[in-house]
């Protein structure tokens, strides 16, 4: 799970990152560069980053392994790779730390702020009728304190705003002015949001920009501002440059100061150089911002996609006539189905058996006893459960307790035929395995979309027959499926073997004319459920006896492949006969799967 969030934390980074590059060309391209207009830009930026998680559908979560591969033999094995235990603590685990760790800090550091500034309140000498022209020429109301910790003047507050100055300030119009004008435009709310947001992303270097440069542009509008009203730039400019050299030290403050030093230049060249853009070419600039952001947003969530969590909520799940197991505590990977006892049937003995499972540290079922039920049902539950395998977690108790509900099926008239389709456990991958020449392996492995640990769904078959196909279009995909879970192969159908003098080809129309003994084989439920249906072709190797001594796969859908070439085993011919001798025979078999409407 750390990985998940971790992974999810990555993209959604390199999203945010996409957005405010995309941003800093556009303005600089537009040479948008009226103040007022640049900080809804630097606003707009902001929330498109942080509604990306919102605005975009995850990809379907997988429980991502980090793999070795393995040569044994002609055939490659996908393994988990073996975790190191020199580290206590699993590397995506530490980073999360580190990322929680600094939103502590940062937090912390905002707390302390707003700390200081109550502090102000109390140590400060609040100086009545300052200023008043200013705030009824402005229409707003704002308590002047005289404090001597503050360098220089910071507005502070919603309902009743306070601005700190030092005393040497109490005397300036301009610098009062400038923190009026502050107070008109509500800049205090939007100042701790903002440092409310660099608390959360204190690691991404392009929100800590796009903060900057709103900060840049509000004080450079709220400079033009106060020029407007009071027509005196250059007193304005000197009380600019009188404060450049006062001390810095407001910066665990949640407010905005009247000069930051990075900041003079930029500010100084702004009230010198007087810039305007008429309205159509600010609507127009506007509107290719607009659309070029929109844009941007789309190719950064389509380049890093978010994931989805893995979906591992438990269900009660049907297994057969009468049997209900319920949910768990920790999640099943892989279960075997709990059969209802034919004695217990017979006897008409229904009830609940709760077993109490020991877990591995794998998730395997190393111990398990049943803590209560029928005797009669009891072995049934108890052999099932002893081969389930459930989700590893540290953190959950390697005790759990599974229910196991036994209830008679109620006997359906005769005239009523109801069509049921049981709940099918979606198997896990246990192993993947490459039976291809070398020059196929690598890309393959490249272009595996299915790994162990994965949900073998219909739609994840789909994939990886397709991403096959795409490599080599004579390339199959077989699932073979068993209690530790489904063990999925790639090969290369065997060309038919020759004819040899005991061996002769006979056509698939003409050998099912010999055929005595046909197995019918089940419709997987998989299959069924995802209304899939086709032919599976096989060459079979026929013995002298007529009994089947070998199937190789030519075509067909993985999930409806295991099935077919479980009943074609089972078949039985009449023998064939070259000059009066039983020989052996090669021939194709069709088994065909359709759906009734």
């Amino acid at each position: 799970m750390a990985n998940f969030w971790l992974q999810n934390l990555l993209s959604y980074s390199l999203q945010i990152a996409v957005v405010a590059a995309a941003g800093a060309v556009l303005l600089r391209l537009l040479r948008i560069r009226v103040p007022n207009i640049r900080v809804l830009c630097g606003q707009a930026l902001i929330a498109a980053c942080l509604f990306l998680p919102v605005i975009q559908p995850r990809l379907p979560g997988k429980k991502s392994s980090a793999t070795v591969q393995i040569t044994t033999g002609p055939y490659t094995v996908v393994e988990p790779r073996q975790r190191s235990n020199s580290m206590p603590l699993p590397m995506e685990n530490i980073l999360l730390l580190l990322m929680g760790a600094g939103i502590l800090v940062r937090t912390g550091m905002l707390g302390l702020g707003f700390w200081r500034v109550r502090r102000y309140r109390h140590t400060s000498t609040f100086v009545p009728g300052t200023f008043e022209h200013l705030q009824r020429r402005l229409g707003v109301a704002a308590d002047f304190h005289i404090s001597s910790e503050v360098p220089g003047p910071v507005t502070f507050g919603f309902f009743r705003p306070v601005i700190f100055m030092p005393e040497s300030c109490m005397r300036n119009e301009s610098i009062a002015c400038h923190e009026l004008v502050h107070v008109r435009r509500r800049d205090w709310l939007f100042t701790v949001a903002e440092e409310c947001i660099l608390s959360v992303f204190w690691f991404h270097p392009a929100m800590w920009w796009l903060v900057a440069e709103i900060q840049l542009a509000r004080e450079e509008a709220v400079d033009r501002e106060v020029v407007l009203l009071l027509n005196t730039r250059e007193q304005y400019l000197e009380s600019l440059l009188s404060l450049a050299a006062a001390k810095a030290g407001l910066d665990l403050v949640p407010a905005s100061p009247f000069l930051r030093k990075r900041h003079l230049k930029r500010r100084v060249a702004s009230l010198l150089k007087e810039v305007s853009m008429s309205k159509l070419r600010l609507s127009s600039s506007m509107a290719a911002f607009s659309a070029a952001i929109v844009l941007a947003t789309w190719l950064g969530v389509k380049s890093f996609p978010l994931q989805a969590a893995p979906q591992e909520k438990q269900e009660s799940k049907i297994d057969g006539p009468g049997v209900a197991v319920q949910p768990s505590p920790v999640a099943v990977l892989h279960r075997t189905p709990v059969a209802y006892p034919k004695e217990a049937l017979a006897k008409r003995i229904q009830g609940t058996v709760v077993v109490e499972v020991t877990l591995s540290a794998t998730g395997t079922v190393s111990d398990a006893r049943v803590l209560s039920g029928p005797e009669e049902l009891r072995k049934a539950a108890l052999q099932s459960v002893l081969q389930w395998h459930f989700s590893s977690n540290s953190q959950v108790s390697s005790t759990t307790q599974v229910t196991v509900d036994f209830h008679l099926p109620d006997p359906a008239p005769a005239s009523i035929r109801t069509a049921v389709t049981p709940a099918v456990d979606v198997p896990v991958v246990d192993r993947v395995i490459l039976r291809v020449p070398e020059s196929l392996k690598q890309k393959l492995e490249s272009r595996l979309t299915l790994r162990q640990g994965d949900r073998l769904t219909p739609a994840a078959i789909s994939d990886l027959s397709a991403a096959a196909n795409e490599i080599d279009e004579h390339l199959n995909v077989n699932v073979e499926t068993g209690v530790e879970g489904a063990v999925v192969v790639i090969s290369l159908p065997e060309s038919a073997a020759p004819a040899t003098p005991g061996r002769i080809r006979v056509g698939g129309n003409a050998q099912a004319l010999n055929l005595i003994y046909k197995v019918t084989p089940v419709y997987p439920a998989l299959a069924k459920q995802a209304r899939i249906q086709g032919v599976v072709r096989f060459t079979v190797n026929i013995g002298k006896d007529g009994t089947v001594q070998d199937v190789q796969l030519i075509s067909g859908h993985p999930l409806l492949v295991e099935s077919a070439r479980t009943a074609v085993w089972q078949w039985r011919y009449k023998p064939t006969l070259l000059n009066g001798e039983p020989v052996d025979v090669v021939t194709q078999v069709d088994v065909n799967f359709t759906l009734t409407p």
